[in-house]
Order: structure tokens, then sequence, then C-alpha cells
């Protein structure tokens, strides 16, 4: 199963403009009662949790620090995960000639299943600059859309309380016809993001079984300025 973020549906140009493209057409606000997205609102977190948190800092994903290379983050996957040589793949973006290191994790997240992990090292630099991690969808075609929901939901109320920067800060924040949803984006005071999406896809026809939904998480060291392949200006 190949994990190429152009077929996730996030590129990072989306990211850096709208937070994501993907999402859901379900933003849950509780794990209980989960509202539908044309019914969801961007909403910033409570003034009192980010006061009550010390300030948030996003360096990575666990032992993989931005700016690691590959091999460091090869060393950072088989401390964290007990994940090394043959089980790590790697894959390069044709479009945007970066290279992902992919494993996959079977609990990662407690209910949501099975995850894959894409650790993506910079065009020109070789070092990490960005972190994905996917549920559902591809992953696992059978994901159960509650168990996903809920920990969409249980990853928000986490993010919230981790003294993210209130300006900018997202919640539950629909995107084009609500199928998409940002579930949390937020930076730290150096810009770096954490940005969370979930998506479930609308149904094709009457005839055609819907796409399974998917959650993403991704933690992004320069939204703004990610380390791909440009053709220079005046080509």
């Amino acid at each position: 199963m190949p994990f190429h973020r152009p077929a996730l549906g996030l590129s990072l140009a989306a990211l850096a403009l709208a937070g994501a493209l993907a999402g859901a057409a379900q933003a849950a606000t509780t794990d209980r009662n989960p509202a539908p997205a044309a019914q969801a609102s961007p909403t910033t977190a409570p003034n009192v949790a980010a006061e009550a948190a010390p300030a948030a800092k996003v360096t990575g994903f666990r032992s993989a620090r931005f700016g690691m290379t590959g091999d460091e983050v090869a060393k950072a996957i088989a401390k964290d995960f007990k994940i090394e040589g043959k089980d790590i793949r790697r894959e390069t973006n044709a479009t945007e000639k970066t290279t992902s290191l992919i494993v996959k994790v079977d609990d990662l997240q407690t209910g949501a299943g099975p995850a894959v992990v894409a650790y993506i090292l910079g065009h020109s630099t070789q070092k990490l600059f960005q972190v994905n991690i996917l549920w559902g969808g591809a992953v696992n075609p059978k994901v159960d859309p509650n168990a996903l929901v809920g920990a969409a939901n249980a990853l928000r109320n986490y993010f919230v309380a981790q003294g993210y920067r209130q300006e900018g800060m997202l919640l539950n924040a629909p995107v084009g016809d609500g199928s998409q949803v940002v579930v949390f984006r937020g930076t730290d005071s150096q810009g770096r993001m954490s940005l969370l999406t979930l998506a479930v896809p609308a149904k094709p026809s009457d005839d055609t079984p819907a796409l399974p939904p998917s959650l993403q998480l991704s933690y992004i060291e320069k939204p703004n300025e990610p380390d791909v392949f440009k053709i220079e200006k005046g080509f």
C-alpha cells in the first residue's frame, strides 16, 4: 500500500493555507454525540486551558526530531516502535522530490486501529521536516467510523490542553462541502504546526459504497516554507 502524500489529499500548500485538505462529514463535539459538519463552526480553545499549560513545542514525533537525517530517523523509529530494517519502507515523491520513511504501527492510538506513519525528509536538506500519521482509509478498510471519531475527539482534547497559541487555532472547522473538517490546528511560538483532520468521503452513488473514513495527524516544521522541489521563477 503506497503512501504518497498527494494521494492522501494533503498537499503542503493546503496545509499552509487552510490547515488541511482532509476532514470529515461529522466533526464530533463530544464522544457520544457527534455533530454534523454543517453545524460545526471554527472555534478557539478556552483561554483557561492555554493559560494552565506550558507553551507547546512541536519538535517532531516522539524520538524523531525535525532536522534529523534519514539514518537518525530510522534509529528513532527502532527506539519508539522496535521496527527496523526491512520493515521501514522508503518512498520518493516524484513531484516534491522528498523521501519518506514509512512504517505501520498496530496500536498507536487506542480505538483507532492500525496506523501508518510517514517521516518526510526534505528535498534540499534530506532532513526531517514533517511527520504524517494516518488511520482508517487505506490502512484499515474495515475501520469503525465511531471509533475513529472517538479517537479524533480524544486527540483534539489532548491538543487543546497542550498550550498551543490561541492565534490561528482551529477546532472542528469544516472545509468545502463539510465532508472535510479540521478537527484541530495549532502552532507553537515558532510557527511549527500540529494538524488533525478527519475525512468521511461522500457516497459516490446509490450503487457504489462509500469510501472508509480516515484520520490524519501531521506535525509540520515550517508550514509556509516546506522543503520541497519547486521550479524557479523565470523558467
